[in-house]
């Protein structure tokens, strides 16, 4: 199994553990004034600790996402670098890809003097016509914070790792898009945790959580797959 696979495992056996201690905290009660014991003593669970533990959820769960998608494509980068790849012997979708987000940033800046476009372009001429070996940088790919259901297509029309995805586009796209609302509601400090959690039902939390880690299992499969049978070449 490929490291970015067996990293998507772990972090989904660290949500679980996570999802089973506030579903144990969620049956104590909406109004729960229930204790918990630990060896410095008693500790109070009460509503507002269970909103902020359910709240913490979709953190959980958007960095399940970002890391997902940020390290499969990580995996192609170094997939298509082992094999020690040209210009001319990737696909159209990689080729691009390379032209798009390695090379053509100093075409795209207006304040780069005239004289690094023109070197630039150069090399980047040089490296094709020399059949330099490519390496793509995955930090050029838009992957920060906002990694919501149009843009995760847009990734994977950018590589090509299609496949079945194991969830209906309505219903993962409304998932998506949700999870990145309430992690940059959060993480933006424009709601309270206790005040986002008004947004969230347990039921749903868990529905969610189940129906993402099926779609980024199938996501990770494409690119297992793509890897594989090296499809990024020509």
């Amino acid at each position: 199994m490929k490291e970015f696979l067996r990293d998507f495992h772990r972090r989904v056996a660290e949500i679980d553990k996570y999802f089973d201690l506030v579903d144990k905290i969620e049956q104590l009660g909406a109004f729960s004034t229930s204790s918990i014991i630990f060896p410095s003593g008693e500790y109070v669970v009460d509503s507002d600790l269970q909103k902020i533990l359910k709240s913490h959820c979709y953190l959980l769960l958007y960095n399940l996402i970002e890391s997902s998608v940020k390290n499969g494509i990580a995996a192609i980068h170094d997939s298509i670098l082992v094999d020690k790849l040209t210009y001319k012997e990737l696909n159209q979708k990689i080729k691009k890809l390379w032209l798009l987000n390695d090379q053509s940033k100093s075409f795209r800046d207006s304040y780069i003097k005239k004289e690094t476009v023109a070197d630039n372009l150069y090399e980047a001429i040089r490296a094709v016509l020399d059949d330099e070996i490519l390496t793509l940088d995955p930090t050029n790919i838009p992957i920060s914070g906002n990694l919501d259901a149009k843009t995760i297509k847009g990734i994977i029309d950018m590589y090509g790792f299609y496949g079945n995805l194991g969830v209906p586009d309505k219903e993962i796209d409304e998932l998506l898009n949700f999870a990145v609302k309430i992690r940059c509601d959060l993480a933006h400090g424009n709601v309270s945790f206790c005040d986002a959690s008004n947004q969230i039902t347990w039921s749903k939390l868990i529905n969610d959580k189940n129906k993402l880690v099926k779609y980024l299992t199938h996501l990770l499969q494409n690119i297992d797959d793509y890897i594989d049978k090296k499809k990024y070449k020509l």
